[in-house]
Formats: C-alpha cells, sequence, structure tokens
C-alpha cells in the first residue's frame, strides 16, 4: 500500500501526465465539451427530431464546428488559458440548468449580473461545490498538466488550414444533405440554441456587453409636458398612489384565481374594495427586465434594457407633474427606475428580511408629508430558491415545506408548499397595508395596486424558477397577479365606477398598461399618455 501512495505522489509530481499533439488535443476537448456538459442539449435534440439518427449526426455536426472554432482559437499562449476558463464557466452553466431545468440566454445573464450577494448564496452550496470541482476545476488540472506538442509555426497554420477546411466540409455536408429537414428543425426549435454550452452563455455576454454599452448614454427626458389636471371631486384630500412591485409571485396559486389553497384568506375582509385582474402577462420573466419595462413608455415589444437605463419612466413622470415620488426597496435593487427620485433600502445582512419591513415608519411619514404621493415598495417576496427565508411562521399553513435550496432534496409537494407559505405571506403584508392606509383615509384618497414583476416555474416539465427566453417561457412565469385596492370614498373622489372596474376585471392585460394607468390614476396629462392602455380610463366618469 505504502508503495502504492508513493508511485501516485510522484506521478502528480510529474510536470506533465501525458503529451499530445495541439490538433489531437483540439478534437478531444471538442468530444469533452459535447459528451459531458451538453447532455441536456442533445436530450432535448432527440426529444424533439425523435430519431437518434439526427441526435447523433446532430453531434457529429457540432464535433466538427467545435472543432473548427478550435483549430482557430486555441495557440500556443491562449490554448490553456481559454480552455480553463471554458471548463470553470462550463462547470457552473452546467450545475445551474441541469438543477432547474433552466435555458441560457442574455436576459438570464443581465438578471445574474443585476443580483445580489444574498441571491447568489441561495444558488450556491455543497452540491454546486462538488459539481464545480468535478467538472471545473479537476479537468482543468489535467488540461494544465498535458503537455500539448506544436509543429513548426508555418506547418502548423497548415495542418490548422486543412483540420478547418476539413471540419467545415463535415458540417457543411451534414447540413445541406438535408438541408430541408435541417432547416425546418433550426426554424421551428430556434431555442433549442440556449441549452447549448459554451454557445450560450458566449452569446449571451456579447449581447449583454452590447446592451451595457448602449446604457453609457446622457439620460434621455420624456413627458415634459406633463402636468396635474384633476379630475376628481375636491375634498380636500391628495392623492396617495401605493404600488406595491411583488417578487416572483405567479397568477396560478392566487386563490382569487381559483387556486385551490386558499393563499390570499388575509384579504378576504378586504374583498369588497378590491378588484382582482385574473389575465395578466409580464413584460418579461426576470426582474432585470421585467421591473424596468413596466415603468416604461413603450412596452414590451419596443423594450431595450440597454436604452432604459438611459430613458426616464412614469416615475420621473409623475415627479416633474408635482407627486412626491418615494421608492422603499426590499429587494435586490430598482433597476435603475428609481435612480432620480427618493430611495430607502430597508433590508441588510442576510437570512429571513420581511416585506412587512416596507411598513415601517410608512404612515407617519405620510402624515407629516401632505402632498400627492406616489409610494413603490419593492417586495422580496417569493424570490427562490430559498423560498423558506420569504415568510414568518404565521405564514407556515402548508406542510411539510422544502427548507433547503437543493430542489433535489426536496419532494415537488414540499417545493410548492414552501412557495404557497410566500404567497399567504404576501397576502399578509398587503392586508396590513390596507388597514394602514384605511388609517389614512382622513388626509388622503388613497388606492393600492399590486403587481408581480414576473412569475415562478414549480416544476412543471421539470422546470423551476424563472427567467426563461420569453419566446420558450411556460405560462406559469408570464403571467402574474394584478389587485387593485379603491375604497368607496377614493373611487368617489376620483370619479371612478368601481362597478364598471369589475367588470371589466376579466379582460385581459399587461404590464404595458402599467404605465398609462398610473398616469391616468394620478390625473397627470402628457403627450405620451394613451387612455386605451390605462385600465381604468374606460370607468372615469364623465365630468
Amino acid at each position: 500500500m505504502h508503495s502504492f501512495l508513493l508511485k501516485i505522489a510522484a506521478f502528480l509530481r510529474r510536470r506533465y501526465f501525458l503529451s499530445c499533439p495541439a490538433g489531437v488535443f483540439n478534437l478531444c476537448f471538442a468530444l469533452l465539451v459535447l459528451a459531458v456538459y451538453n447532455q441536456t442539449f442533445f436530450t432535448k435534440i432527440h426529444e424533439l427530431s425523435g430519431s437518434s439518427l439526427f441526435t447523433f449526426l446532430t453531434f457529429v455536426c457540432f464535433a466538427a464546428l467545435f472543432n473548427m472554432a478550435a483549430a482557430l482559437l486555441f495557440f500556443k499562449y491562449s490554448l490553456k488559458v481559454l480552455t480553463i476558463l471554458i471548463l470553470c464557466v462550463n462547470a457552473a452553466v452546467y450545475d445551474f440548468m441541469t438543477t432547474y431545468n433552466i435555458a441560457v440566454d442574455k436576459i438570464m445573464l443581465l438578471n445574474v449580473l443585476e443580483t445580489d450577494a444574498k441571491e447568489i448564496a441561495d444558488l450556491v452550496n455543497w452540491h454546486s461545490a462538488g459539481i464545480f470541482f468535478c467538472f471545473g476545476l479537476l479537468p482543468s488540472y489535467l488540461v494544465y498538466k498535458i503537455r500539448v506538442i506544436y509543429r513548426p509555426f508555418v506547418r502548423e497554420l497548415f495542418v490548422r488550414a486543412l483540420i478547418v477546411l476539413l471540419s467545415a466540409g463535415i458540417a457543411g455536408g451534414l447540413i445541406f444533405c438535408d438541408f430541408k429537414n435541417v432547416a425546418q428543425f433550426a426554424r421551428n426549435n430556434r431555442d433549442v440554441k440556449y441549452y447549448l454550452l459554451p454557445v450560450n452563455y458566449i452569446g449571451a455576454v456579447i449581447s449583454a456587453v452590447k446592451i451595457k454599452l448602449r446604457s453609457n448614454h446622457p439620460l434621455v427626458k420624456i413627458g415634459e409636458d406633463a402636468r396635474m389636471h384633476f379630475h376628481r371631486q375636491e375634498n380636500g384630500k391628495k392623492n396617495l398612489i401605493v404600488l406595491v412591485v411583488g417578487e416572483t409571485a405567479r397568477a396560478a396559486n392566487f386563490s382569487l384565481n381559483g387556486y385551490a389553497r386558499d393563499t390570499n384568506a388575509p384579504l378576504q375582509k378586504y374583498l369588497p374594495d378590491l378588484i382582482n385582474y385574473p389575465h395578466v402577462s409580464a413584460c418579461g420573466t426576470s426582474t432585470a427586465v421585467s421591473v424596468p419595462c413596466m415603468f416604461s413608455a413603450g412596452g414590451r415589444k419596443t423594450f431595450d434594457a440597454g436604452r432604459a437605463s438611459y430613458t426616464e419612466n412614469v416615475l420621473d413622470i409623475m415627479q416633474r407633474a408635482g407627486y412626491k415620488v418615494w421608492w422603499r426597496e426590499n429587494n435586490s435593487g430598482c433597476k435603475g427606475v428609481c435612480s432620480r427620485v427618493e430611495t430607502e433600502e430597508l433590508c441588510f445582512g442576510d437570512g429571513y428580511c420581511p416585506d412587512m419591513n416596507l411598513r415601517q415608519g410608512l404612515a407617519d411619514k405620510l402624515a407629516a408629508d401632505f402632498r400627492d404621493t406616489v409610494v413603490v415598495l419593492h417586495q422580496q417576496g417569493s424570490h427562490g430558491p430559498a423560498y423558506y427565508l420569504r415568510y414568518s411562521g404565521e405564514s407556515a399553513r402548508y406542510l411539510p415545506a422544502c427548507e433547503t435550496e437543493r430542489f433535489d432534496k426536496c419532494r415537488r409537494e414540499e417545493i410548492v408548499n414552501a412557495y404557497d407559505n410566500t404567497i399567504y405571506e404576501t397576502s399578509r403584508f398587503l392586508a396590513a397595508l390596507m388597514a394602514d392606509l384605511q388609517r389614512l383615509g382622513g388626509k388622503y384618497n388613497p388606492i393600492l395596486i399590486y403587481v408581480s414583476d414576473h412569475g415562478e416555474s414549480l416544476g412543471e416539465n421539470g422546470i423551476y424558477l424563472h427567467a426563461a427566453p420569453y419566446v420558450i417561457a411556460p405560462k406559469e412565469q408570464v403571467n402574474v397577479p394584478f389587485l387593485l385596492w379603491l375604497p368607496d370614498e377614493t373611487a368617489a373622489a376620483l370619479q371612478i365606477d368601481r362597478d364598471c372596474l369589475q367588470k371589466h376585471a376579466g379582460d385581459v392585460y399587461s404590464h404595458d398598461n402599467l404605465f398609462h394607468s398610473l398616469l391616468g390614476f394620478g390625473a397627470v396629462q402628457t403627450s405620451l399618455y394613451q387612455p386605451e392602455l390605462d385600465i381604468f380610463a374606460q370607468c372615469r366618469k364623465s365630468e
């Protein structure tokens, strides 16, 4: 045994474990990346095509393309740096994709770039560390210990040119021998590219960099003609619009939308004044997109994350018109939306950070500062995968609940239980907030709007969390809850027919309506306002 250990030690002390020509190394590396890190990609190919032969030929085609890329990029001084970098990033992305069955695109990357340390910590655990060691560090160490042999410079270039031509010929031949079917498959399944490592995250990095570069731009002002023009009965009160931006709440798990569990039970006493909109879709499937998009003027189809970072939004317009605008943050930031308005960060440190913090001192401050006011409260809400950290003991209604970020350690029922507890916690928070606003009814015309930024997948088709590319996003990530609390006195003051609102609550809406609805409720006149996109305009009584 001792001699065996000595031999292992001697082997590890060797400068190189083995030697191989550069061309052989490149081909082996291409095959390694495809065979080890792209199991999800080829599983998707096989499921979509239904053909083992098509899947095999796809593997051969990409092996040729990856080998061609390696011949063009991996030279003496770049080979080990690039291959080790790819292996390490592959390992991290592979773990994330396989654990939550998530695709990777520019929006996913932007979401990661704009998250905070606490959210990242939720995704890092011993399992992910083990995957990173086995699929990242260990193969990187082996690459480091391989002696790659290069030919004389001119001959090396000549051989690489042949490899590029041969690889291109193989890939081209496979594609064009059945071009019609290949083209049809690619056209009908464009989303499958989001599962191909490292192509998906390299493309995402390029796109994200372009977006960030576009954001380096002087501020673009909009709605400079904004002014207040109240269509309300004068009652000596100021308007108070409280907008709660929910986090990761999906409409499907709201009992107000027909969910079997009574997750909205705390709102029961407020139902006479509460209007539920069950058919509302989000701008995106991640906070990084949805939050700036829902406050923007253009809506989802024209939204550009880079342009939004240097363009004013509805909060700027309302502030210009005379409203005091105030943002309270209990999440990972406002994504640039609150950059020019008063902002408070209410949660610091790790662990459970209750959304009830958002109420702290709110009523007192509003009572002391008597102005037309817009308050935005950005929740921690139902952000995963650490759902168990998003609710208090009073909301632990559904048990047993998953109490780890590792979904593979919990049954799906336990994951759903933990998530439903977060929805119940949100209902408790909204009910407490409505009670606060009722007490301010002597000074203000209060309304409360609640809308989530995006939804969440809870294991449907094996998918968890959110941030799927919008074109392939499941409805659970897109359909979001939207509530309006409008007391009788406020409805009368703002000349709103609440019965009419209730009648149209079942219509189809989206985040695109929020910009114009806020302007309408706030009686802000500007050329940007489109009454047809104001959810409440059709129910405003004529003056």
